[in-house]
């Protein structure tokens, strides 16, 4: 199964990431059994508070059976999530993923912010962007409507 709900609609806006934005992977769990895998480095193409895309050479399965480990560091942030493969394509010597993180509220509010101050890193002069994007991610999690984030 090369592909699967690549499709679906989102329930969080990703940001795509430039400059190289990559993370450490490895498989942490197969079958609700501990597993201890090498970790590899992949490159991250965008990511939301529920999930990201990234390519690796390795080729993974679309599988809820096993979860991967990822490390991810966004400017001062530092995450180390937990997720599943939703979907697979094979582009030219490497595959791109679809992922999805396992739920955690808190640390879901965390990369909300994360992803904020990097978008502002990004593009600082873009402050309508920005605001659009802390309503529309925040207006599902009313419980950040006021949080400040450092611009």
């Amino acid at each position: 199964m090369e592909k699967s709900s690549e499709k679906q609609p989102r329930e969080h806006i990703r940001i795509r990431l430039r400059e190289g934005a990559q993370a450490e992977v490895s498989i942490c769990h197969i079958q609700g059994e501990g597993a201890d895998s090498a970790s590899s480095t992949v490159l991250l193409h965008n990511m939301s508070p529920a999930g990201l895309r990234f390519q690796s050479h390795l080729r993974f399965p679309v599988s809820k059976s096993y979860l991967l480990q990822f490390s991810i560091t966004l400017d001062e942030w530092q995450f180390c999530l937990l997720g599943h493969v939703v979907w697979r394509r094979k582009e030219d010597n490497y595959y791109v993923y679809g992922c999805t993180f396992i739920p955690d509220e808190e640390i879901r509010k965390a990369i909300m912010c994360a992803l904020l101050a990097k978008l502002q890193a990004m593009s600082p002069r873009q402050v309508r962007i920005h605001e659009l994007y802390r309503r529309l991610t925040y207006k599902k999690e009313s419980s950040l409507n006021r949080l400040d984030v450092k611009g």
